[in-house]
């Protein structure tokens, strides 16, 4: 019974061992403002900021997506705000 016991735990061992390690995920999120005369102008200049902001930090354009944004109307003009999410 103890060579068993010995020889099972010397397999789940041999099998743990042997396993990948788990790919460890990096994320990143970012915000930028920006303003326009129209909003998907103001969204551009807000997107190009927390890009920027990005960029600053090490990530990849294309590593990273617009997850939200808000455009506001003020009164000559629109305000927005981008949120990127980055993932490596």
């Amino acid at each position: 019974m103890k060579k068993s016991l010995t020889a099972a735990a010397l397999v789940v061992a041999a099998v743990t061992m042997s396993a990948q390690p788990a790919l460890a995920v990096e994320t990143g999120n970012f915000h930028g403002t920006g303003i326009g005369p129209y909003p998907t102008d103001a969204i551009s200049s807000a997107e190009k900021v927390a890009r920027t902001f990005a960029r600053n930090t090490g990530w990849l354009d294309s590593q990273c997506y617009v997850r939200s944004s808000d455009v506001r109307s003020q009164t000559s003009y629109y305000s927005a705000t981008v949120w990127l999410y980055c993932q490596r």
